[in-house]
């Protein structure tokens, strides 16, 4: 699966009727483009990345490539550039990657996790950090499946390098298990804070999360 994400942060002066039209206007126009999509507020508390998330998922790059041809794009990209309701907002575009998909009907919970790397990261590092995220699965209860995978495309406040994108069984299981589990602690968190000899992350990031019905990351599953 290809995917397009959308993270916005709420204008200042936008109010409740305001946020009320942009969302149901994004999930009219993302489901113009796509029958497999996700747009809803984020949930509280709220996390770095802003106050609103939209997801579409596609079978492939070129189908992402073509549905991006269509006037039904520019119309959910305009969206998010409303200046009268949207102070800012992240785009990432991301596809090939390693899905750990182990669960195909039941979750409650999606999170995106984006990030750049240093410009002086070590690839050796890179590499190690790679390895230590796709076997999150193994080591995290709750955590059903994820992928992890390069950004090709990106917009917004950073040139975003890496998409970790997450089914969880619940929205407690990434608040609690996921980020107090020891493996994040000595295996994860290395990467991203300054303090540590191996951090190669930007401290710049995006993680919000967000209710679903279905796991996302069975979308075009076998």
């Amino acid at each position: 699966m290809f995917s397009a994400v959308f993270m916005a942060t709420f204008a200042e002066g936008a109010d409740a009727s305001a946020k009320e039209a942009f969302d149901a206007d994004v999930k009219a126009s993302a489901g113009a483009i796509t029958t497999v999509n996700l747009a809803a507020p984020v949930l509280e508390p709220p996390m770095p990345g802003g106050d609103y998330f939209c997801e579409l998922g596609f079978k492939d790059q070129a189908e992402y490539d073509q549905a991006k041809a269509q006037p039904s794009w520019n119309d959910l990209y305009t969206l998010f550039e409303n200046t009268a309701v949207v102070a800012g907002f992240e785009f990432a575009a991301y596809g090939d990657g390693t899905l750990t998909l182990q669960e195909k009907s039941v979750s409650k919970c999606h999170r995106v996790l984006i990030f750049s790397l240093l410009e002086d990261a070590n690839p050796d590092m890179v590499a190690k950090m790679e390895a230590n995220m796709n076997g999150m699965t193994e080591h995290v209860p709750g955590l059903r499946n994820c992928k992890f995978a390069k950004i090709v495309e990106s917009a917004g406040s950073d040139s975003w390098a890496y998409a970790f994108e997450c089914d969880f069984d619940e929205p407690g299981s990434f608040l609690g298990k996921y980020m107090t589990t020891p493996y994040h602690f000595c295996y994860i968190d290395k990467f991203f804070e300054p303090a540590c000899n191996e951090w190669i992350v930007n401290t710049n990031l995006c993680t919000p999360y967000l209710a679903q019905e279905t796991p996302f990351l069975a979308n075009y599953a076998d």
